[in-house]
């Protein structure tokens, strides 16, 4: 359940997409990949929008994501009414849970500006107490908590969803006010949880400059084409000649009691299904623009089953982008093949359990290294990427990210005059903005000014840990030793990063003789006699690469000898 909640909450869309892959693979470890299978096709596949923070929090919605408080109020209601009941019975009934509902609210407002709550006593809160309401000061006070107890701990990063979705300072806010020693301001709360009495709000009459509007629109009209001319004005026709629109109002189902059986449902869909090809051969006005989209989307149930296509939709070609797909028949009927994994892309990779890993990333890594590619992990995209990439490498959690950012600014520092000199020789300031981009302190997930830089930030990891830095990435690829050390071990460590999505870093282990990347032209133009011995111990492989990328054909082939004899 943990999982699933994590994938609820996940705060953007690369963030879902990791989560989803963790929760895929513990399924698949646990033999329950039918779950899986289940959750993906009934709910994620066509309903994340709705629910996955990711989405939902791109507007303030204050924690309401469900319908649970209205239904919970219909079922009070229905306690209260007998199928005798009379309608003045019922209107009472509505009044009489209105009121309650009033009596409660009112309450709470009275509650929250006369009482102080003993959790509440936090210096940070000072300026909110009595201003705000308790629920609010809770969230806050959970956050606060949430930033000490969770983040520090498990070295993870803010999400701002209390900022984005309840109009609160989130935990890397808060940090910031603790680091700083301000409180909050009541004018950075949302006047959503500042309102605490029932008063109807005062609205501003804003004047409306109706010519200077026209004018504007006028103006943008004229910069169209003639079909989008055409569909902008039919468009606001129908704004002031609504029963000219061929939009009618839903037909309201009289029986909702009960999910319909497969055999209506069936019924639906053919129905679905005739009036389509009825509307394939339907004349449509001059003024109509009608688009038409595919009957696999077109007229699928959404998951309550009550659903009637509306007077106006039938045969229209009207489409609704989170429609859920038509039912799937059982398991034991269904011709759907279960989907497996190519051994023939990434042989040395073993489990299902990687699956979904690898039908992300197939076509991001090169394909001259996928046969010797043994292990793909993926790890949280919050801006840190790369340093958990490494920590990873390392054989480390993903979690020891902040150790690794402190290990290479301890690097950079004591041998300042050898790394300034390395960075500054192709751009003057690179020092000075490399250091910058290593150094974080905060719990909020870093912007882009903070992420691993290849080829500068790659020196100094294989400087600081005498490890063999392979970066591969679908438009380059490099090879990286450290700068001024021999080779310490003969079978030194190798860590791999591989460049995805033009943003992020993943882990990838190599095993065998594999093609090694060339080497970065940085570390070559500064590297030390000593260190030039990392190049010959790994020639052959180096060769290998090159001639990968290189191949000769017959005709270099033949001139091979005669070459030799003018170099001799």
């Amino acid at each position: 359940m943990s999982y699933w909640r994590t994938l609820c909450e996940s705060s953007s869309e690369p963030m879902y997409k990791y989560n989803l892959e963790k929760m895929y693979n513990r399924l698949v470890v646990a033999n329950r990949e039918s779950v899986y299978d289940y959750v993906y096709e009934n709910w994620l596949k066509d309903y994340k929008e709705m629910f996955v923070y990711a989405w939902t929090d791109k507007c303030r919605n204050f924690g309401q994501r469900t319908t649970n408080r209205v239904e919970s109020q219909h079922a009070n209601l229905k306690r209260y009414i007998t199928r005798g009941s009379s309608l003045e019975r019922i209107a009472r009934c509505i009044i009489d849970i209105v009121e309650t509902q009033y009596d409660e609210i009112q309450k709470s407002f009275t509650e929250s500006i006369e009482k102080t709550m003993n959790h509440h006593r936090h210096r940070m809160l000072d300026n909110l107490r009595g201003k705000v309401s308790h629920e609010a000061l809770d969230l806050l006070e959970k956050e606060l908590l949430r930033k000490m107890d969770v983040l520090r701990k498990l070295n993870a990063s803010c999400g701002c969803h209390m900022w984005l979705s309840k109009g609160l300072p989130c935990a890397c806010r808060l940090e910031n006010y603790n680091r700083t020693g301000r409180i909050i301001q009541l004018d950075e709360i949302d006047v959503f949880w500042r309102k605490l009495d029932l008063l109807p709000c005062k609205l501003v009459d804003e004047e409306v400059d109706i010519v200077a509007e026209l004018n504007n629109v006028r103006q943008h009209l004229e910069a169209q084409s003639p079909v989008q001319q055409k569909s902008m004005l039919s468009k606001i026709k129908a704004v002031f000649t609504p029963k000219s629109s061929t939009k009618k109002p839903p037909i309201v189902q009289q029986n909702t009691r009960g999910r319909p059986t497969s055999k209506k449902v069936q019924e639906r869909l053919d129905e679905a299904a005739r009036l389509d090809q009825a509307a394939r051969y339907s004349s449509y006005g001059e003024d109509s623009n009608v688009i038409t989209a595919s009957p696999k989307h077109r007229y699928d149930l959404p998951r309550h089953s009550s659903y009637v296509p509306s007077e106006g939709s039938r045969g229209t070609g009207s489409f609704v982008k989170s429609e859920k797909p038509k039912m799937q028949p059982n398991s034991s009927t269904s011709s759907k093949k279960k989907e497996t994994r190519d051994d023939k892309v990434f042989p040395l990779i073993k489990g299902d359990e990687h699956l979904l890993c690898i039908k992300r990333f197939k076509n991001q890594i090169p394909s001259e290294f996928r046969s010797y590619i043994s292990r793909i992990q993926d790890v949280t995209p919050d801006g840190h990427c790369g340093y958990r990439s490494v920590a990873v490498g390392l054989g480390f959690t993903e979690h020891a990210w902040p150790n690794i950012r402190r290990d290479l600014l301890l690097e950079i520092d004591h041998n300042k005059p050898r790394w300034k000199h390395v960075f500054e020789t192709y751009n003057e300031g690179d020092f000075k903005r490399i250091r910058k981009s290593i150094e974080w302190h905060s719990v909020k997930g870093c912007d882009q000014s903070h992420w691993m830089e290849m080829p500068h930030v790659g020196l100094l990891i294989a400087q600081r840990y005498n490890i063999v830095l392979h970066v591969l990435s679908i438009e380059w690829s490099s090879t990286i030793f450290p700068l001024t050390d021999a080779p310490l071990d003969p079978r030194p460590q190798a860590i791999t990063l591989v460049h995805v999505h033009g943003g992020h870093f993943i882990h990838a282990k190599l095993e065998g003789d594999y093609p090694m990347p060339l080497v970065n032209p940085m570390w070559s133009a500064h590297r030390s006699i000593a260190a030039k011995r990392w190049e010959e111990m790994y020639t052959p492989q180096l060769e290998h690469y090159y001639e990968l990328m290189h191949p000769k054909s017959d005709r270099d082939k033949d001139r091979e000898p005669s070459l030799n004899v003018i170099e001799d």
